[in-house]
């Protein structure tokens, strides 16, 4: 009778325990994660970045984004980027209620805090820390709750890089196959070169030829030197941009190239650097309203001598 007394006892005890570690475990799951506002990336017209003690405001004007309050064109694939996730934002998981925070990056020191809004409503209002570990969510804290959540992907990346320089690099930009001429010079020395017209038969099916282009005498040109170049120049991004001078102070360029066709012409013009071996070229181009330096090494490419364009084996007609 006494051993089953105890059995009997055991019995509760074990009942009591499994019962109290069943609540526990759902305790633990059973929360409900925060609802986040509807947001389309398109509906977004302003973003403000800070951490750091930096702080970057970008703003949509005329149906582009630009630097607040500087004005300055901004990245549109970097700020494409920032929009897609704001909009996007999920939360997945609650991970503390500790307010541990600089196990996360959420701490003062370290957190980057992302605003969004529409038009004048708050959208967005979210502390980023750092990646999980697993880097297929990122640490996040919402304003107004104290607890640290996992949201879908790795995203801090996207903001952090943005306190830095957002602007939009790019310097000149053209479409190769609308280009009919490109007129380069460099002191007294100087090229013109014109797209040949195609041949009169029409070719094969197949990726098409690259263009052939010719100098003012008629001579054919080198077209392996002029890819490089249109190479080089396609999408040309600068290091950075000079903003306490105008595009006019600079006085006579060392090397210019000029682009004839498409809806506007294109320019390029690069200055003497500040010393023989200063890390950057000032220029000037049709596509910013700013002078830029471009890296020492990127000019020295582009600055190559006319003749190099001149087939080789190629005497000058007449």
């Amino acid at each position: 009778m006494k051993i089953k007394k105890e059995y009997l006892i055991l019995g509760v005890v074990i009942a009591a325990l499994a019962a109290y570690l069943y609540q526990r475990s759902s305790d633990r799951t059973h929360y409900t994660l925060p609802t986040l506002p509807a947001l389309a990336a398109a509906d977004i017209t302003q973003v403000q970045i800070s951490g750091g003690g930096k702080t970057q405001t970008l703003v949509r004007r005329d149906g582009r984004w630009v630097t607040d309050p500087q004005g300055f064109p901004a990245d549109p694939k970097r700020v494409k980027e920032m929009l897609e996730t704001l909009a996007g934002l999920q939360l997945t998981a609650l991970v503390a209620e500790s307010k541990n925070y600089a196990l996360y990056e959420l701490d003062p020191d370290h957190a980057v805090t992302v605003k969004a809004w529409q038009g004048d409503q708050l959208k967005r209002d979210i502390d980023v820390g750092k990646a999980a570990p697993s880097f297929r969510h990122t640490f996040v804290k919402i304003a107004g709750d104290d607890r640290v959540f996992h949201a879908s992907d790795n995203f801090r990346f996207r903001f952090e890089s943005g306190l830095d320089e957002l602007r939009d690099k790019t310097v000149l930009s053209f479409n190769r196959q609308d280009l009919q001429e490109i007129r380069i010079a460099q002191g007294t020395a100087s090229a013109t070169l014109t797209r040949t017209p195609p041949p009169a038969e029409t070719p094969p099916a197949g990726p098409p030829a690259p263009a052939a282009w010719q100098l003012a005498d008629g001579r054919p040109a080198d077209g392996a030197a002029v890819e490089m170049l249109l190479g080089e120049l396609a999408d040309l991004q600068c290091e950075s941009f000079i903003d306490d001078r105008d595009k006019t102070a600079f006085g006579p360029p060392i090397y210019s190239i000029g682009l004839k066709g498409g809806p506007t012409d294109q320019t390029l013009s690069i200055f003497e650097p500040a010393a023989q071996d200063a890390p950057t070229y000032p220029a000037v181009s049709s596509g910013s309203d700013y002078p830029f330096r471009l890296p020492a090494d990127q000019a020295q490419r582009l600055m190559k001598s006319p003749d190099v364009y001149v087939k080789v084996g190629e005497k000058k007609k007449g």
